[in-house]
């Protein structure tokens, strides 16, 4: 069993104008190579902005309030709910309060690593190494 004390794990800060922190928890290169769990900070006002993936993502809303845009419209998203967008979905979280939206995201299967994520990732797996 791991404990994994999040606010510890170093992240990765993506600049304005989609300013977040994005945390790697698993991946195929740390821990697990079925799917990738990660962290999203989103600062208040700010946002992912307009992007897909190749694979689904599952956003569990954690704490903060926003919006979730696709081209089927928007949905209000508040703690304790969950967006899924499947592969290829141009989807969008926008952080529409004053406080950070935390969102705990689940690729699967696994998303592959480049840009922020791929930071990201580097950070997570020197920094868990030795405790997962």
């Amino acid at each position: 069993m791991a404990a994994i004390k999040i606010w510890e794990v170093p992240g990765v800060t993506v600049p304005k104008p989609n300013e977040r922190v994005l945390k790697v928890l698993f991946s195929p290169n740390v821990g697990n190579k079925d799917l990738t769990l990660l962290v999203s900070l989103i600062y208040p006002h700010s946002t992912t902005g307009a992007h897909t993936h190749d694979v689904d993502e599952y956003m569990y809303i954690a704490s903060g309030h926003g919006v979730a845009i696709s081209e089927e419209g928007e949905v209000e998203v508040h703690p304790d709910m969950l967006v899924y967008a499947p592969a290829g979905v141009k989807h969008e979280m926008k952080n529409t309060g004053d406080e950070t939206l935390k969102l705990i995201c689940v690729y699967v299967p696994a998303l592959k690593a480049s840009g922020y994520f791929e930071e990201a990732e580097k950070k997570a797996k020197e920094f868990l190494s030795d405790k997962i």
